[in-house]
């Protein structure tokens, strides 16, 4: 019995601690993009919302965390869409972690991105993650380009779940 409310008790912290977190107004699908300053590889700033609409192409934003091998997976499968859409899509991915050593490693040794890449330096609970309510990586979020509304928002990575969340904008690629 001692246990149960020990765990109940647990439960309920960890609950209250993460609703403590929760942003008032989440972004979510028909909002316009959530602007939010971040920095390149280089450590020159940008806005996210320079990259949307450009030459009137959709936007997906990859957000990320290096340690996360979903992330990784969906890589190659984004560079897919990429190339194959180049005159539709653009994508930019936004590491999220305070880990700037690490994020420069992969980027210098492994160069895994076809796409800017940018980062706030921060964690879940704070920066670009807080807005876009992300909880899981990867979170990809569509933006079409005429008045920048995000279309479609998910997390995690499974190529059919993928496939089906691009669909209705881009044909899945074999």
């Amino acid at each position: 019995m001692l246990k149960k409310m020990l765990f109940a008790a647990l439960a309920l912290g960890f609950s209250l601690a993460a609703g403590a977190q929760e942003p008032a107004n989440k972004v979510k699908v028909g909002d316009k993009l959530y602007d939010v300053e971040l920095h390149d590889t280089e450590g020159n700033y940008s806005y996210l919302a320079d990259y949307a609409g450009q030459d009137g192409k959709y936007l997906l934003v990859l957000f990320w965390t290096s340690n996360c091998p979903r992330c990784h997976a969906a890589f190659p499968e984004v560079a897919k869409y990429v190339k194959q859409y180049a005159d539709k899509l653009s994508v930019v991915g936004v590491m999220l972690s305070d880990n700037h050593d690490g994020w420069m490693e992969m980027y210098r040794y492994r160069q895994p991105f076809e796409w800017p890449n940018l980062s706030d330096g921060q964690l879940l609970k704070d920066g670009a993650a807080v807005p876009y309510g992300i909880g899981l990586y990867p979170t990809f979020v569509l933006v079409e380009p005429e008045n920048k509304t995000i279309v479609r928002m998910w997390s995690g990575f499974k190529l059919d779940k993928f496939q089906t969340e691009m669909q209705p904008y881009f044909e899945p690629i074999k």
